[in-house]
């Protein structure tokens, strides 16, 4: 009725909403004429038991209503730290869940552990050398302690020691300091007191998030041997699907025990300090509790793992897989600041060049990075299509950038798609590389985390080097930056051909798959001229494009829709398309049925190693969450292998580099994909012996193919 009162766009959007104003007007009037019984009084309720709600408030992690419930918040535990010094201070407290209705199942915690009932722990602080001298005495006769660093920064190759804790028994912790406010001990006498101990292979060690420590350690000049047990590892391979394998939620989940909260002693964002910074009678206490939580948990997940089903993956693949990282990331990676300089005025030339052809393409100058001024050039004035809405405004992401390209003549969809990518590469590699390599060892030090993605591959931080684009020229020009870190060295990149394809032709058995692998055809030729039913050396690009699509789109539940949408072809078209795939390899299609059922019958999937993941939504009445879960079952089989698999060739590699004094050193993994350095004179017989081992880790039923290539950086490499 006032529409006329509206500015002309805000209009235009009304009256083009008007002819739904009714239905959404009933949709969210309440109607007040329904006609019920209903009395207050039947409503009341009695008895309420508090008790019944705090185990479901402690799992989501609402601790703050749990401590407000009265009776049933944390109660706090008392510490005493035993120091000569006269300026020990008492420690911030802990917190320890008393949750007698619901308390842990005592019959599944080693001794020592019995009801979790608030108790002092005895936490020292040895800052003298005789105390140093009498505590490596009786540390050096344990058979096993689980140890934590204390240091000055996140990244290791980067950071400096503050201090060692270590446990050996519950409630009872040490920490040395080397670095704090107060009493402390010199860094090399610690070392040469330690050292001997935490390279006695007789000793076990263990903790928590145990592959920084070794890398912390090592990187100060010790040895570390004998690693037993890693606390987060084993929460992750128990139940990948844990909300958390951190201390934190591991000591809240499991031994119900509330952790000093780090941001307690080093605060957060721009107050934020260093543990060289605080009183070591502050640290002792909160490094201590790392120690000693670490052992208690230790104890309980060694216990839980003995009667699990993939204790074998803990011990074989993921546990000494922990020195391997351990090793790639104390080494480190060398790179060309030149090739980034280079790239870095080919970019920002490119970007301003884009910015122009942009302007001139929207007819006017804007805001390229507004989402808002980019929407209405696209939808207002150029009049294309609203591809989709967000909850308050219309999508312009890459997605929907995409779908207008391909719709539309219009080159803005296109230019703005290739800023955006251009400017996340300069951003988050051509610009960040350099700041991240280290004075000291002058590379780069990746960190490569295990409990990172639930399928069991790894993920990688500080860099990412999985999300380096190798498909964009400019993309792939990055990877010219790594070098070789030594004179007359090159980098050898091992390569697993088409792993997953693989592992579905040897679960699922199919012949034609199979003997396309054993006559080391072109696969994606291959199933194209299966289909078509025409020779192989007919079969087009676009052909050949089609059916590589399908292959790997296979393992991942690709349905029509999004096969027509990746190559372009009528949805009629791409659905025909992958009947006829099911119909020519049945057995693939019986292989993904099995999967999707074992999941739908157990509630979970396993890999060829025994790797497990629950696949939680399998019955869900929702078709989407149901679908999503079918598509999870097949992909964590196939995936999940391939993770096992070159897992298991890295630790087969490392141990022989070491057992034979071969001269390689690995330096990266990819998904599928290693990178070593080695003497030029050596890399054919080095390629050879990496070659050999990654195709043996895990003997399939088809022969496992490894591309190998070597050269001067990670990009330019020649086949061999």
């Amino acid at each position: 009725a006032h529409a006329d009162e509206l500015t002309p766009k805000l209009r235009e959007n009304i009256l083009e909403f008007a002819n739904r104003k009714d239905i959404v007007r009933q949709l969210v009037t309440l109607k007040t004429d329904v006609d019920f019984p209903f009395d207050l009084e039947d409503a009341r309720i009695d008895k309420f038991d508090i008790n019944a709600a705090v185990p479901i408030l402690r799992d989501l992690g609402l601790r703050r209503l749990v401590e407000r419930l009265g009776d049933n918040s944390p109660a706090t535990t008392s510490a005493t730290i035993k120091t000569d010094s006269p300026k020990a201070k008492p420690p911030a407290q802990g917190m320890l869940f008393a949750d007698p209705e619901t308390p842990v199942d005592v019959d599944q915690l080693p001794d020592g552990f019995s009801g979790y009932t608030p108790d002092n722990v005895d936490y020292q602080l040895i800052a003298t050398e005789p105390e140093l001298k009498k505590f490596a005495a009786t540390l050096a006769k344990q058979k096993a302690f689980a140890f934590d660093t204390e240091t000055t920064g996140l990244n290791p190759a980067s950071a400096d020691l503050c201090g060692i804790s270590i446990a050996w028994e519950p409630r009872k912790a040490y920490y040395i300091p080397v670095r704090g406010v107060g009493p402390k001990l010199d860094e090399q006498l610690v070392l040469e007191t330690l050292g001997p101990i935490f390279a006695d292979e007789k000793i076990a060690k263990c903790g928590q998030n145990i592959k920084y420590d070794i890398v912390m350690l090592e990187s100060a000049g010790y040895d570390v041997r004998n690693i037993d047990f890693d606390t987060m590892i084993a929460s992750f391979v128990l139940d990948s699907a844990r909300r958390s394998h951190g201390i934190d939620g591991l000591s809240r989940e499991l031994l119900q025990y509330e952790k000093i909260p780090t941001v307690d002693l080093i605060g957060k964002g721009r107050s934020m300090i260093t543990f060289d910074k605080i009183e070591t009678e502050r640290t002792c206490t909160y490094a201590c509790e790392d120690a000693d939580i670490a052992w208690r948990l230790r104890e309980l997940l060694a216990k839980q793992m003995e009667s699990a089903e993939t204790k074998s993956l803990f011990e074989e693949i993921e546990l000494p897989l922990v020195e391997v990282l351990a090793a790639m990331e104390l080494r480190g990676v060398a790179l060309d600041r030149s090739v980034l300089d280079d790239l870095n005025a080919t970019m920002t030339k490119r970007l301003e060049e884009l910015e122009g052809e942009i302007h001139d393409a929207a007819g006017r100058p804007f805001n390229i990075n507004s989402t808002k001024q980019l929407g209405e050039i696209l939808f207002d004035e150029l009049n294309l299509r609203v591809v989709r809405r967000t909850r308050t405004t219309r999508s312009t992401d890459a997605e929907v950038l995409e779908t207008l390209a391909n719709e539309s003549e219009h080159p803005l969809p296109r230019l703005v798609l290739e800023h955006r990518e251009l400017t996340k590469l300069k951003g988050t590699y051509v610009d960040a590389l350099p700041l991240l390599i280290y004075e000291k060892t002058g590379r780069v030090h990746p960190s490569f985390h295990q409990t990172g993605a639930i399928t069991g591959r790894l993920s990688c931080s500080d860099p990412n080097l999985q999300n380096i684009p190798i498909r964009t020229e400019l993309g792939a020009q990055i990877r010219r930056a790594f070098v070789p870190g030594e004179k007359d060295h090159v980098l050898i990149k091992a390569d697993y051909s088409q792993i997953e394809l693989r592992i579905l032709a040897h679960f699922s058995g199919d012949e034609a798959m199979s003997r396309a692998f054993v006559e080391d055809r072109d696969i994606h030729a291959y199933v194209a001229s299966q289909l078509a039913d025409i020779p192989i050396e007919e079969i087009t690009k676009e052909q050949r494009a089609r059916a590589k699509t399908v292959n790997f789109g296979i393992v991942y539940g690709q349905s029509a829709f999004g096969l027509s949408r990746q190559t372009g072809m009528p949805m009629g078209e791409a659905k025909d398309f992958i009947a006829a795939y099911f119909d020519r390899y049945p057995k693939i299609r019986g292989f993904l049925d099995s999967c999707i059922e074992h999941a739908r019958t157990h509630g979970f999937v396993k890999t060829l190693l025994g790797r497990r993941r629950d696949i939680a939504d399998i019955n869900s009445r929702n078709q989407n969450a149901r679908g999503q879960a079918e598509r999870l079952a097949a992909n964590t089989v196939i995936q999940g292998t391939a993770a096992d698999m070159i897992k298991k060739a890295m630790i087969n590699i490392h141990r022989l580099i070491a057992k034979d004094n071969h001269p390689s050193r690995m330096l990266i993994q990819v998904h599928d994909e290693l990178v070593f350095e080695t003497p030029a004179s050596a890399a054919k017989e080095e390629a050879a012996f990496i070659a050999k081992e990654m195709s043996e880790a895990i003997p399939l039923s088809i022969p496992i193919k490894v591309d190998v290539s070597i050269g001067k950086n990670w990009l330019e490499a020649e086949r061999v």
